[in-house]
């Protein structure tokens, strides 16, 4: 007869990515105008309500469908997985996103696709204010929330250009930043790689978003060892949904999904997951099964006047599909 394996003190570790702790991350004020902006203040004033209310709609009816002008793309992954693990345990309560920002950072691109950010006030005594995202595709699309992310304890947002300027939009390749947004991100996802004996360490701030990811990894790796069994993450960046706005230190911030997907493999016994795991399975678990995450982080690049490390300031750990290979 076939054991079962469960999944329970593995998961609680993953889970435990998403607790934070009650130092507050600070923002920066924003530098006198230089720019005209892509989005005035009475657009930001429509756009950010506007949201908001879709959200709460469909958080209401907990119907991810609802999300549909001013919630897309990753965000509404995030928040349909969120529904079905609320469901499945009520104690998985959805994100609090408050419907207040104490900073809007606009972008001031003649072009599309254009950016929009906004950092909420903090929802609770013991989280972090979240870093939410927008993007509009075209002239005639509505800004779309596209991503949010909760500060990393400690961390502090760089001054930016206010509603009234706009901050500069970067490629990823972008040589005036040094490094380039594009190896940070080539590097840090090796370093998430590669783990705590990476020499890329030294070359990023310190986070608490990687040092839990390296814990989950001992824990979930000793787990499959014991069950003589395997366990292996593999991580990627979508560049093609990846953002860069200029800081007003001539540095960068950076805002790009990962994709984490964790497979734990036991031999001889059927592989078990929690309830709320159970509600995003696709599929019939036996011997083995992966764990997707969708993890939106933010980087920020300092310039080359302040003399520190590229460090991640915002980042969030969520499972959005469970399946058996």
């Amino acid at each position: 007869m076939r054991r079962t394996f469960i999944l329970v003190a593995a998961a609680a570790a993953i889970l435990g990515l998403t607790a934070c702790t009650p130092e507050v991350p600070q923002t920066s004020p924003a530098p006198s105008p230089s720019e005209a902006a892509a989005v005035v203040d009475s657009q930001a004033e429509r756009i950010l309500p506007a949201t908001f209310e879709e959200l709460a709609a469909a958080d209401e009816a907990a119907d991810p469908a609802l999300l549909t002008n001013r919630v897309g793309g990753n965000a509404k992954t995030i928040r349909g997985a969120q529904y079905k693990q609320h469901k499945a345990d009520k104690d998985l309560v959805p994100d609090v996103i408050p419907n207040t920002a104490q900073a809007v950072y606009v972008s001031s691109a003649t072009t599309w696709p254009r950016t929009l950010v906004a950092v909420t006030e903090q929802p609770a005594e013991d989280i972090t204010p979240i870093v939410m995202l927008w993007i509009q595709d075209g002239v005639g699309d509505d800004y779309q929330m596209r991503s949010w992310a909760h500060m990393i304890p400690g961390a502090t947002l760089p001054a930016m250009a206010g509603p009234a300027t706009g901050a500069e939009q970067l490629a990823l390749d972008d040589s005036n930043v040094t490094p380039t947004p594009a190896q940070v991100l080539e590097d840090y996802v090796k370093l998430l790689h590669e783990g705590t004996k990476s020499e890329l360490n030294d070359q990023f701030a310190p986070d608490s978003y990687r040092d839990q990811l390296f814990t989950a990894r001992a824990v979930l790796t000793k787990a499959a060892k014991k069950a003589k069994g395997t366990y292996k993450d593999e991580i990627t960046v979508d560049k093609d949904q990846a953002y860069v706005m200029q800081t007003a230190d001539g540095g960068a911030l950076v805002f790009a999904p990962l994709t984490i997907t964790s497979t734990f493999t036991v031999k001889g016994a059927k592989v078990s997951v929690p309830a709320a795991d159970k509600a995003l399975l696709k599929g019939k678990l036996t011997t083995k099964v992966v764990h997707t995450y969708l993890d939106p982080i933010i980087i920020y690049i300092p310039g080359p006047a302040i003399g520190s490390n590229p460090g991640v300031v915002a980042a969030d750990h969520n499972l959005v599909k469970v399946a058996p290979k």
